[in-house]
């Protein structure tokens, strides 16, 4: 295997850590418990917003537009999704009080860092999730979450999504727990998070088997 195949198959195997990483000490399973102090900052801001708008490049761009049904279905929060190199150069109308969320994994997304800026100028309000700790976009932000997913040397993002994609999960329990999200259902995502790990480590233990079937079809 070259170094670029070497790398992105370790990554594709690292999810389980990843995922493992960024659920500890947030989701308390026995309690069927989320704490997250950046949401709980400001889950007032969260909670009373007329709309979301979701900022991001690439792969996380892509997070985002799966986050955007999720909200709207658990939370009842109308959310846009805007790619951040085309959102910095318009003029987008900005409400004191909307939620600005910026997905990036390195912190360091020139065009997002750009964008949030000018929007948090217009009264916005902005939840970071980004990977690399006390990174730009971490540090412009009110408040927010760290995915804990480690370096991705891969282009191909692996880790990163997924953690992104848990983390924004999170976030929309603790949220639409205020909403009508409900005990029952609260209860079934928390439990389906604790045992998404051990889940795609049971996936990728068919690794032969997939390689065989790829190869097939």
């Amino acid at each position: 295997k070259g170094g670029y195949d070497h790398f992105m198959l370790k990554e594709i195997f690292e999810q389980p850590a990843t995922i493992h990483d960024c659920l500890r000490g947030r989701l308390l399973h026995e309690q069927l418990e989320i704490v997250m102090a950046g949401v709980d900052h400001n889950i007032d801001a969260l909670t009373n917003a007329s709309r979301i708008i979701i900022v991001a490049c690439g792969t996380s761009w892509h997070a985002g537009l799966v986050a955007e049904y999720i909200i709207e279905e658990l939370c009842r929060i109308p959310v846009e999704v805007e790619y951040a190199s085309e959102f910095r150069y318009r003029n987008p109308v900005i409400n004191k009080g909307d939620i600005i969320i910026a997905i990036s994994q390195s912190g360091e997304t020139a065009d997002t860092l750009v964008a949030i800026d000018r929007a948090k100028e217009q009264g916005a309000i902005i939840f970071g999730i980004v990977n690399a700790v006390g990174s730009s976009i971490a540090r412009i932000s009110n408040g927010g979450a760290y995915t804990h997913a480690g370096p991705e040397i891969g282009v191909a993002s692996t880790k990163a999504f997924t953690t992104q994609l848990v983390t924004l999960l999170l976030l929309v329990i603790a949220v639409g727990r205020r909403f009508q999200l409900g005990q029952p259902m609260e209860d079934k995502l928390t439990s389906e998070l604790f045992s998404l790990p051990g889940k795609i480590e049971k996936v990728l233990r068919l690794d032969e088997e997939i390689r065989e079937l790829s190869e097939q079809f």
